[in-house]
């Protein structure tokens, strides 16, 4: 088994995605929003590019069933039931529901990897699981942070480093680093006695912080507390 990582979320080669196992990453906020999420029984996630596509597509379903959620410029979308924390996703709110989803960065990403085998959704809220999920496949396996706006995500890759991490103490010798998934496991190295620390000398992170949002890193910041691994699968993420 091999694992790569793609540093900044640009698409990559279809012909390659079609043979590996993708692990999507956007620690602060997305991909930790719709773990926590579907954890707390949201039914399904459908994550969209742009504000006009959710309100488009929220018309399609029954009125009741849907809600949408999101940022821009990390603040809750005008006419939006939530914003990007996880924090507002608890199972009072989105048990039952369809969660429309649109975010600067992450969202977008599950679209420049979608022709890939099996696409998952990874978070610090659930490498364990993850780890273990991408080693039941035994498939190549590529991270894909989602980035910052384009540019490099410290926090993203720091978990991809995490999730190497343990693909590499649960499957030993088999595991084989690209030079890029070497860089990302030394990095996770370098914090992983305080992901918090990594989130304050983040550029995000600091912009989060700015906004208000500080607790919010804090909760990000969880690691393992729940075994699902989402799949993104024809435009719309489940629990596994």
């Amino acid at each position: 088994m091999h694992i790569d990582i793609q540093f900044l979320p640009f698409s990559p080669d279809p012909s390659t995605l079609s043979r590996r196992t993708i692990v999507v990453i956007d620690v602060l906020r997305a991909t930790s929003v719709i773990v926590h999420a579907i954890s707390q029984g949201a039914l399904e996630i459908i994550p969209v590019s742009t504000v006009e596509e959710a309100f488009q597509m929220a018309k399609n379903f029954p009125p009741g069933t849907t809600l949408l959620g999101g940022e821009r410029g990390s603040k809750k979308i005008e006419g939006f039931d939530l914003g990007n924390s996880p924090r507002e996703y608890i199972a009072e709110k989105v048990k039952g529901k369809r969660v429309i989803l649109t975010t600067t960065n992450g969202t977008k990403a599950f679209h420049l990897v979608a022709s890939g085998q099996e696409i998952m959704v990874a978070s610090f809220l659930n490498t364990g699981a993850t780890a273990r999920r991408c080693l039941d496949l035994s498939r190549d396996i590529l991270l894909f942070p989602s980035g910052d706006g384009g540019r490099f995500s410290l926090e993203d890759t720091i978990c991809g480093g995490m999730l190497i991490d343990q693909v590499i103490r649960i499957g030993g010798k088999s595991v084989a680093l690209t030079d890029a998934a070497q860089s990302a496991h030394i990095l996770y190295q370098r914090f992983e006695n305080n992901l918090i620390e990594a989130f304050h000398v983040s550029c995000h992170g600091k912009d989060l912080v700015a906004k208000g949002f500080e607790d919010d890193l804090a909760y990000c910041a969880q690691i393992d507390i729940t075994d699902i691994v989402p799949t993104f699968r024809d435009g719309v993420i489940r629990a596994h």
